[in-house]
Formats: structure tokens, C-alpha cells, sequence
């Protein structure tokens, strides 16, 4: 038997059916975030007093670790913020290592984003507002200890917020800011990492020769074997730089990505350890 041509109500119904799966998924991804951190605040309560923490705010005294994590999640943002961004991460993919794969909220939910701030925040960047920015500095984690990291800062409704997808956070701006003492060492706009991967991607579909980066990506392929080689072909492979304000830092991430009007629409990012 022949194949058959889908007609255009036929394909019609498909795209609702996908739009319809889409925003079901968001929700219970949305709803399963929620609950974790619900589940987290129980455990964590049990071991921390609130009043002891407000108090230590108070006299300018510092907190523990657990204690700025306590405090910082048990100030929950509007269920929108969660929302906003799980429709805004719905085109988005992430596979870490050839081992983990799925939509960045459900990582960030089960810890496997833990050690990938670098490449996490440039990639979810890409989905945010032009004006929406990463910052990489320190956040103070004890009195003396120093946790190099970077962020996402996001508007929503004229407040702003952070996103941190590798610490498992979602909260006021200037919540994160006090409690983690900030110290902003480098600043890129979600414009300037989108405006950088199209480029890089644009000059790639122009140029046949082997650039050095495309060496230095294929010795990080070897490393695992043929079946990721073999997985490799339709990727655009991106390796950062040490300049702490440029778009791609510290970056080793293997892109595809659907581009229309010259915005990223649709992204699979693929980690590779370095």
C-alpha cells in the first residue's frame, strides 16, 4: 500500500496535539518543582530555626550554608514565576554526557545540573529577554569561603528575579544578593549570548575548511566512542574562552538549534566534560 499524504487538517490537529502536550508537561513539570521544594523546606526545618536565622540578619551576624539555602526557599516566589519560565524553557533541551537528558526545570529538580553553572545559564539565556542578563562572580557561602558561580537575572512583571538552575534556586533579586553577598565579577546580556551562538553558527554554515575549535571539539568526541560520534554530525560544537564578560565562558556545549528571524526557536544543548 501507498503512502498517504497528511492534509492540512490533518497536521492542523498534530500541532494542536503537540501545543496541548506541551503545556501539560509544563504544568506537571511546574507542579513536581513545587512540591520538591515543599518536600526540601520539611526536611530542612526539622534542623534549622527560623527565628534564630532572622535574628542573625538582624545583628549583621552570618549564616550557615543550610541556613542560606533554608532561608532563601522558604521565601517562595508567585507560582507564575514558574510559569513564565517553564513556557519560556518549553523549546528548550538539555542531554548531559550521553546519561541525563530533559527539560532544564526537571534537571534542576533532581540535582543533575549541580557543577554546569557556565553552560546552563548561557543556554537557558538564549530563551530569556534580550535585556535579561547572567552575572559570574563569588557568592559568599561562609564567612571565609568564596563559591565562584553565575547566575541568571531575569525581569518578571517589573521585579526582578534569579534564576539558578545549578543551586536549585528561583527567588528575589535582592534576596539572593544579601544573603549570598554578591561580588559581580563579569556581566553578559541574553541578546549578546543569542546574537554570539547565531553568529558562530552563521559563519560555520559559510566556512567548509577545519577551524582549530573543530580539532579541539573532536578530541573531546573521542573520548566517547563512536556512539556519540555517530550523534555528533548535525551539531554545532562551541567552546568558551576565559573572558568572564564575553558570551560564551568556560563554555564546552554541542548545539542544534532551529533558527527563524534571527532568533534561536528551538535548542538541543548536549554537556561534554572537560
Amino acid at each position: 500500500m501507498g503512502s498517504v499524504t497528511p492534509s492540512y487538517t490533518d497536521k492542523l490537529k498534530y500541532k494542536l496535539y503537540q501545543r496541548k502536550y506541551a503545556i501539560l508537561f509544563s504544568y506537571r513539570v511546574m507542579k513536581s518543582l513545587i512540591k520538591t521544594y515543599d518536600d526540601e523546606l520539611i526536611e530542612v526545618k526539622k534542623m534549622i530555626d527560623m527565628n534564630e536565622i532572622i535574628l542573625k540578619l538582624k545583628n549583621n551576624k552570618s549564616l550557615t550554608i543550610k541556613e542560606k539555602f533554608y532561608y532563601i526557599k522558604s521565601n517562595k516566589v508567585n507560582l507564575d514565576v514558574f510559569k513564565y519560565l517553564s513556557d519560556k524553557f518549553i523549546n528548550l533541551k538539555i542531554e548531559i554526557c550521553g546519561q541525563y537528558e530533559g527539560n532544564v526545570l526537571d534537571l534542576m529538580k533532581k540535582g543533575l545540573l549541580e557543577g554546569w553553572c557556565w553552560q546552563t545559564t548561557e543556554t537557558v539565556s538564549i530563551f530569556l529577554n534580550d535585556d535579561d542578563y547572567i552575572e559570574r562572580g563569588n557568592l559568599k557561602f561562609t564567612g571565609y569561603r568564596d563559591y565562584y558561580h553565575s547566575w541568571v537575572c531575569f525581569n518578571y512583571n517589573d521585579e526582578e528575579y534569579v534564576f539558578d538552575p545549578c543551586l536549585d534556586m528561583l527567588c528575589q533579586k535582592d534576596l539572593y544578593t544579601k544573603i549570598f553577598e554578591t561580588e559581580v565579577k563579569g556581566l553578559v546580556t541574553a541578546k549578546e549570548v543569542q546574537d554570539d551562538l547565531i553568529m558562530r553558527m552563521n559563519a560555520l554554515e559559510k566556512e567548509k575548511e577545519i577551524t582549530e575549535v573543530d580539532l579541539v571539539m573532536r578530541k573531546f568526541l573521542e573520548k566517547y566512542g563512536s556512539y556519540l560520534l555517530d550523534k555528533e554530525k548535525d551539531r554545532f560544537y562551541v567552546v568558551g574562552n576565559d573572558d568572564v564578560n564575553s558570551p560564551m565562558y568556560r563554555n564546552n556545549t554541542g548545539y542544534k538549534a532551529n533558527i527563524e528571524d534571527g532568533k534561536v526557536k528551538k535548542l538541543v544543548a548536549h554537556y561534554y566534560k572537560s
